[in-house]
């Protein structure tokens, strides 16, 4: 240490700097970094291994602040260290394009590995990235993987899903530092969180550090150093006891200080308690000096991981799927495909492997930190299984694939959405897409599902009507670097459609039953498109001329050019959507004035075919509903 620096002044530096951030921006949560500051300097000057200068290092240890809320403390402590973040970015702190966010989004350069905000999903972004360290080569990357939470990231339920996960898996150098102030926004937290914390971690097989002082330096740091000798067999947790706000006069300890700035009276009075005096952001020069070198001693490897992923000759595998003539479902289509790719995935399902087909004969299931695998039997935890993805995502070294039903994306929406705002390559297959599935009923068939992943932004979802849509589905899922993926698939069996070329289906919609001068184009995707073609036929024996466009994937569609669009829609025309789904997605593709069959209600239980007949999903009713529609179409004939 610097003569005359202690602890108390490098902590109360982050502290400072906190104040200053919320103070400035008139807005944020100044008490978890005032009560988190102790923890997270002994963290950064004793016992983390990261040097600023090298934030890509490959054995970097990981820091993840799931408690979001309470980034001031995070972007403080960086700037401190030395990470790429600047004075004026602190003074920038909730203001637009600024580096200092309201809450963190991912920018490892920085050193913030994952966004956080949505409370309990860092928990699990951290126990995907250390079972992505568990699945590399033994000392390879031997780092730890660091999470701080608090009380509202216990009381979420992914929290629950993820560490129980992480304990049956024995993960290895992985910590928990669980900031117990027992405050949440409402008050103190006994009225409605009351668990004994560390009896449910231990039942859930991790090591434990109870009732740790969270501001005495000596007690963290020897906490600290127990964790990390127990993380090399469990995964650990360290409690300690904190006080949100500490060092607010009359704040402290009290709902109150969690979030809003404090004023200028009261940050001038607890910046006298704490012994520091100085204009706005000014740090003196010795402590600033000291975070310093404490923050870049200790890292010896310089090396940025790239990982290699495989070349895939698609034409190869589409030449292989062109030449299948068999009608099956596309969960089994996929399958078929997954089984063609190298071994490059770290895949998994939420307890439903045998329905939704992610395990293949490549797999091998990981069962512990210590038997290598690239399968995980995530249990029936999808949110917490998507989390989990994130995190592996996040590390970069493997490509994270999860299976569950489509109804029960509504357990996963929030983590889809985080794995889309991170830009992370996560695929996600979603079975059982329509209420053709049939029996199990309307708690099990999904409406408005589709619409919902739809609405996600740099989220693709993909829906094949077949084999070689399914291909190209897992080609663009594969290439797609920069945001998520869903394949959606059928439980039921699909007609195989011919003479498609792989080119056409990357633009996300093409024309799969072509005419020069249609008085109608019906478009589709997944199993309606088979319904799509046979209706096309039935007008076509009206003497009513038909194109038929599969559309797999808005997104990849709506990125094609103006011109390209309007040469497979023609403006003009009237257009039909068929989808057994909500129809609100495919008004943007058939216009205000056209007709969308979709289902815009609950399905029911019986046999899949029954359930789409009974809904509308049967050549005869489409064609009355069309030529009902349509004025411009006419027909002599007497019978449909």
């Amino acid at each position: 240490m610097i003569k005359n620096i202690t602890y108390n002044d490098l902590a109360n530096a982050v502290r400072y700097l906190a104040i200053d951030m919320v103070e400035a921006a008139k807005s944020g949560h100044p008490g978890a970094p005032l009560g988190m500051a102790d923890i997270a300097t002994v963290l950064w000057c004793d016992i983390l291994r990261c040097n600023p200068k090298v934030p890509l290092s490959s054995d970097r240890d990981r820091v993840v602040l799931s408690n979001g809320h309470a980034c001031a403390l995070l972007y403080a402590t960086l700037y401190l260290a030395g990470y790429p973040i600047s004075e004026n970015d602190l003074k920038a702190f909730r203001q637009v394009n600024s580096k200092t966010p309201g809450h963190p989004e991912r920018d490892v350069d920085f050193g913030i590995e994952v966004a956080t905000g949505p409370l309990g999903q860092g928990v699990a972004n951290a126990v995907g990235m250390a079972i992505a360290r568990d699945s590399k080569p033994v000392n390879e990357n031997d780092y730890w993987v660091y999470c701080f939470a608090g009380d509202g990231c216990l009381m979420e339920g992914v929290s629950y899903e993820a560490c129980s996960l992480a304990g049956t898996l024995k993960l290895k150098n992985l910590i928990l530092l669980y900031d117990a102030n027992d405050i949440s926004i409402d008050g103190n937290v006994s009225g409605w969180f009351c668990e004994n914390v560390a009896e449910r971690f231990k039942s859930q097989g991790w090591s434990v550090i109870d009732d740790v002082d969270g501001h005495d330096y000596d007690a963290i740091r020897s906490a600290l150093v127990s964790a990390k000798s127990y993380s090399k067999e469990t995964p650990t947790i360290i409690i300690f006891k904190t006080t949100i706000g500490r060092y607010i006069p009359d704040w402290a300890g009290k709902a109150i200080s969690h979030g809003q700035p404090l004023g200028q009276d009261r940050s001038l009075a607890t910046k006298k308690l704490m012994n520091v005096t100085g204009s706005p952001f000014e740090i003196d020069n010795d402590i600033l000096e000291q975070w310093r070198i404490c923050s870049q001693k200790r890292l010896t490897s310089f090396d940025k991981e790239q990982y290699q992923r495989p070349n895939i000759d698609w034409d190869v595998i589409f030449s292989w799927a062109s030449q299948k003539t068999d009608d099956i479902a596309t969960r089994a289509a996929s399958f078929q495909v997954l089984d063609q790719l190298p071994d490059t995935f770290i895949g998994g399902c939420a307890d439903l492997t045998g329905s939704v087909y992610t395990k293949y004969p490549k797999n091998s299931v990981v069962k512990t930190a210590d038997a290598a695998g690239n399968y995980i039997n995530y249990g029936v935890r999808e949110f917490a299984m998507s989390a989990i993805a994130n995190g592996i995502a996040a590390d970069g070294s493997r490509i994270p694939y999860v299976g569950t039903f489509l109804i029960f994306s509504d357990y996963a929406k929030n983590a889809i959405r985080m794995s889309a705002l991170m830009e992370l390559q996560v695929i996600y297959v979603l079975t059982h897409d329509s209420i053709g599935l049939g029996e199990d009923g309307p708690t099990h068939q999904p409406v408005e599902q589709l619409a919902m992943l739809r609405a996600i932004p740099n989220l693709h979802v993909w829906r094949p009507c077949d084999l070689d849509e399914v291909v190209v589905a897992w080609k663009k899922a594969y290439i797609a670097t920069d945001h998520p993926t869903c394949i959606v698939l059928t439980r039921q069996k699909v007609q195989k459609q011919n003479n498609k070329a792989l080119t056409a289906i990357e633009c996300g919609g093409y024309a799969i039953k072509d005419h020069d001068s249609p008085a109608l184009i019906l478009l589709s995707s997944g199993s309606e498109v088979s319904l799509a073609c046979a209706v096309a036929e039935r007008f076509e024996s009206m003497n009513i001329a038909v194109k038929v466009v599969s559309m797999p994937c808005m997104e990849v569609f709506r990125q094609q050019t103006s011109k390209y669009k309007e040469s497979l829609l023609l403006p003009g025309i009237p257009k039909v959507a068929i989808e057994a789904a909500a129809s609100q997605p495919w008004y943007e593709w058939v216009g205000t004035d056209g007709l969308v069959i979709g289902q815009d209600d609950f399905g029911l239980s019986g046999p899949g075919s029954a359930v789409m007949s009974h809904c509308g999903f049967e050549i005869g009713d489409i064609v009355l509903k069309v030529l009902k529609k349509f004025d411009s179409i006419k027909y002599a004939g007497e019978e449909i």
